[in-house]
């Protein structure tokens, strides 16, 4: 029983750190109309940044990137962390959960790694 405590606590721990996490990045800006690549300069707790968001189909993907070809036949590399946020269909996941053909867009802030990734099933 201690065991089982412990574990749900550490677990509990895990969630509230991502939670926090998640509360420091920015959601998805609003894009009108069908776009594949977009740089957009944004104020960040005072601090002024470039939102980079792609939009496209995985042709490769692993634990440390994917790799999308966008419209017109673009191939752009998007490097992925641990702290990358990932939502499938609506619903948390992981990188190791992204998939070859998956429609997906990719947000990075300044040219880092993925801090958004949402992607759609076939």
């Amino acid at each position: 029983m201690r065991i089982f405590a412990t574990t749900l606590a550490a677990l509990l721990l895990l969630a509230l750190a991502g939670i926090a996490g998640a509360a420091n990045v920015p959601p998805f800006p609003r894009l009108p109309g069908a776009w594949s690549h977009a740089e957009i300069n944004v104020t960040i707790k005072r601090t002024q940044h470039t939102l980079i968001v792609d939009h496209g189909r995985i042709v490769q993907t692993n634990s440390s990137q994917l790799t999308l070809r966008e419209r017109g036949g673009i191939v752009v590399v998007v490097p992925l962390s641990q702290s990358t946020i990932v939502v499938i269909d609506g619903v948390p996941a992981t990188v190791l959960d992204l998939k070859k053909r998956m429609d997906t867009q990719t947000m990075r802030i300044d040219g880092g790694a993925a801090v958004r990734v949402r992607a759609s099933s076939f």
